[in-house]
């Protein structure tokens, strides 16, 4: 009887590189998941907003993560690594963080589908730092409906010049109550005007008579920033939020200014959930970043926003830049929907 060979067992072949690809996922994969921790755990202290201005960057590490380790996975499975179970695991978690973060960001860059069923109106904000060229912004909002800026001083104010004024002949406040925090101005009547709590920048709301919406109450606002003493970025934050919610509802509402926050802080997430819509998101305008504007790169981060109640939406978005001031302006186009 002839005895049958023992069987030879299966080797596994030496992979060059693979130590390097995995070293690199994991090392891309750090930021992405330091990024979508601060995402579902949206950050209330100023020290980590600091930090979470930045997640949208951190979120795209996923996509090199997973290149990396993919090929790692593939190269495992192909050649039987003992450690494939865990190289596969690796990447499929990095899967996982670019499918959320294409499910956060994607709807950024769809614009809302609801029927316009009104007359549009043009919102220009500015936070102009107390400084921003006065004939450089004249041009830019020129053709708008309504302006808000922020950090308006009277000195800065009272040297607009008069086209400006004379196309938009409303005003709040009085000059005489301008003290370097909100001014807005309107080509129509402004039938009735309020301060809102004190704060580092005083904020203002009017109420508008527009001949598309009716009565439409614009807020300019600016709440301070998570470099201001502790406690008063969340406190001023929470004071506007408070302040919004005691609104009459049956009143369009836009808000728009200089929040000193992007869309992944606590404190801009609390106001979607209010009811609350991002301009920018309606008109599917995706990343837009505002600040700062005056440096030799283009602006990191969205700190300037235009919200709107869920009674309107917008049609458009765009960016304006003018000198001497560290933001840009943004220009939105609204209208009511169809009910």
């Amino acid at each position: 009887m002839t005895s049958t060979p023992p069987a030879r067992p299966t080797r596994t072949r030496r992979l060059r590189g693979q130590g390097w690809l995995i070293a690199l996922g994991v090392l891309a994969a750090l930021p992405a998941a330091a990024a979508t921790a601060l995402r579902v755990v949206a950050p209330s202290t100023e020290q980590l907003a600091k930090v979470a201005s930045f997640i949208p960057y951190g979120l795209v590490f996923w996509l090199p993560a997973l290149l990396f380790l993919g090929i790692a996975a593939v190269r495992s499975v192909r050649a039987r690594s003992s450690g494939r179970p865990a190289v596969a695991t690796l990447a499929l978690l990095c899967a996982t963080g670019l499918a959320a973060t294409v499910a956060w960001e994607g709807p950024a860059f769809i614009a809302d589908r609801r029927p316009v069923g009104t007359g549009t109106v043009t919102i220009a904000s500015l936070n102009v730092a107390q400084s921003a060229d006065q004939a450089a912004v004249a041009r830019a909002v020129t053709g708008a409906d309504i302006v808000v800026f922020v950090e308006a001083q009277p000195g800065w104010a009272a040297q607009l010049p008069a086209s400006l004024r004379a196309e938009f002949p409303y005003a709040t406040p009085a000059m005489r109550d301008l003290n370097g925090g909100s001014l807005i101005l309107s080509r129509y009547p402004i039938v009735a005007s309020q301060k809102l709590p004190e704060s580092s920048f005083q904020q203002w709301a009017a109420t508008v008579r527009t001949p598309q919406l009716g009565a439409l109450r614009v807020v300019g606002v600016h709440p301070c920033n998570p470099y201001c003493p502790a406690g008063f970025w969340a406190r001023e934050a929470e004071q506007l939020r408070s302040w919004l919610a005691q609104r009459d509802p049956r009143v369009p509402t836009v808000v728009a200014g200089d929040f000193n926050a992007v869309d992944d802080h606590l404190t801009m997430r609390r106001l979607y959930d209010d009811g609350f819509r991002s301009a920018a998101d309606l008109a599917g305008a995706g990343f837009v970043r505002t600040w700062p504007s005056d440096r030799r790169f283009p602006p990191l981060i969205a700190i300037d926003h235009v919200l709107v109640t869920s009674d309107l939406t917008a049609t458009e978005f765009s960016t304006f830049d003018v000198p001497r001031t560290d933001h840009l302006g943004i220009r939105t186009v609204i209208a009511g929907v169809e009910d």
